[in-house]
């Protein structure tokens, strides 16, 4: 007898429709539905920073950066897993940058009681890092300097990318002086070139421990809004708006900041050691 179509079909059906469930896993990326599932198709994660420092002339030595950005973005990428490349996305492109996939990320800061470009847009999660800070001065110790309103005219140095200090020296009527990285602006102090160099106060503490800051580590009162730093992600990217959320409760519980501000002092205060080619004037 010959089956019936009817037959036929109802035989075939379960092979079928595996063979399409089949067909459709293959079709699917391999990474769907995973945390941070463009960045592993690519094979890297590209995160979008405020500043990105231009590469030192050959030959010249290596420097630290202002931001800890780079740091933050390589660690992240090392508990990914996947290597590494970071790119300077301006504000108003960030929130483009993200839904058109440029990026996977960004890092921003979210300054208190202001309102920030590319951090207040439908489809954009925040994600905290657990960075704030706002600007320090660094003086020498036998300054006169007490109050901000003091330093009008005066010279006031720090790196290309410290925005907040630059924005906290052009108030007050200073004679704001950026230098590429912030071993330049220590040393212009050093050397008594600047009456005051400005770093965040986070990183000050950790730099004035080391002995020869002693005479460099007057101060001025903390003044301007503190910036938090922060990751900007898709926000519907569950996955990975959750995944950041759980690594910034990791690096908080461990201490990972902490430990990458340390190392940027250590860093900085070599650099200026290597900097400075004349000793200060005032023995520091």
């Amino acid at each position: 007898m010959i089956p019936s179509l009817r037959s036929v079909f109802s035989t075939c059906r379960p092979a079928l429709a595996g063979a399409v469930l089949a067909a459709a896993a293959l079709a699917a990326p391999a990474h769907a539905g995973q945390p941070f599932a463009q960045a592993r198709a690519r094979g890297a994660l590209v995160v979008g920073i405020p500043y990105l420092a231009p590469a030192a002339a050959a030959g010249a030595k290596v420097r630290t950066p202002e931001r800890l950005d780079t740091v933050m973005a390589a660690r992240l990428g090392e508990q990914l897993g996947l290597p590494v490349k970071v790119v300077q996305v301006e504000p108003a492109g960030r929130a483009a940058a993200l839904a058109g996939g440029t990026v996977d990320l960004l890092l921003a800061d979210r300054l208190a009681g202001q309102s920030v470009p590319g951090l207040d847009t439908p489809g954009v999660a925040v994600v905290p890092a657990g960075y704030a800070a706002r600007p320090k001065a660094v003086i020498r110790s036998d300054t006169t300097l007490r109050h901000w309103q003091e330093v009008k005219g005066r010279s006031v140095c720090m790196s290309t990318a410290a925005f907040q200090a630059q924005a906290l020296a052009a108030q007050w009527g200073a004679t704001v002086r950026t230098f590429r990285v912030p071993s330049d602006a220590l040393v212009a102090v050093r050397e008594g070139a600047c009456d005051i160099g400005l770093i965040d106060d986070a990183q000050w503490g950790p730099l004035m421990r080391f002995p020869e800051w002693k005479k460099f580590s007057a101060t001025l009162p903390a003044a301007g809004p503190r910036a938090e730093r922060v990751w900007l992600a898709r926000a519907g990217d569950e996955s990975t708006v959750a995944w950041l959320a759980d690594a910034m409760r990791q690096w908080r519980g461990q201490g990972t900041l902490r430990a990458m501000i340390d190392k940027w002092s250590r860093d900085v205060a070599f650099d200026v050691y290597l900097d400075q080619e004349v000793p200060d004037c005032h023995g520091g």
